[in-house]
């Protein structure tokens, strides 16, 4: 059981971020983007694994190495926007963007007016830091045109791992592969 303290300033875990826990199967070195309060990170990192936890909040960062402390959690803690401190290649990149299509709203869930406006930039860039059989892990909400983002997104194939279904909307979580 693992112990986590949360800030007003960063995400607290919900559904999306059980979703991952309870279903991804990372391999390899894992990356984590957009890490909030490092739950999901550190779940992997006591299992055994060589992880990197990044975020662009300061709060997240600081909140991260807290919790990475309190459980005695061994990994790696990069501020970055995205990809833009990130070096080297992984096995498994986990993202839960933001990805309400909502604006003008806290950047823990806003995703743009589609939805997508965090999301898509993590696209444009994730390859590059992916082993050449390796998996993305992301969360993405009914709320949005998902079909229309997968298509825009062909350099990846998209698979369906599991949904979470509530009254107002699902979420899905996806585990893509480059295209070869």
């Amino acid at each position: 059981m693992m112990d986590i303290d949360y800030s007003d300033n960063v995400y607290k875990p919900a559904e999306d971020t059980y979703l991952i826990i309870d279903n991804v199967i990372p391999e390899g070195k894992i990356l984590e983007i957009g890490a909030g309060t490092g739950i999901i990170s550190i779940f992997f990192a006591l299992k055994g694994y060589d992880v990197t936890s990044s975020d662009i909040s300061e709060h997240s960062i600081d909140l991260i190495g807290k919790n990475a402390k309190k459980n005695h959690a061994n990994l790696d803690i990069i501020k970055s926007n995205l990809f833009e401190n990130i070096h080297g290649i992984y096995d498994t990149i986990i993202f839960n963007p933001p990805y309400l299509p909502v604006e003008n709203e806290s950047l823990q869930w806003s995703g743009g007016k589609d939805g997508f406006g965090t999301t898509g930039k993590f696209l444009d860039s994730a390859y590059k830091y992916l082993n050449k059989n390796g998996n993305i892990y992301i969360i993405l909400s009914d709320l949005t045109n998902v079909e229309k983002f997968i298509e825009k997104y062909r350099i990846y194939t998209f698979e369906r791992v599991k949904c979470e279904h509530f009254d107002f909307e699902s979420i899905i979580l996806y585990r893509l592969k480059v295209r070869t």
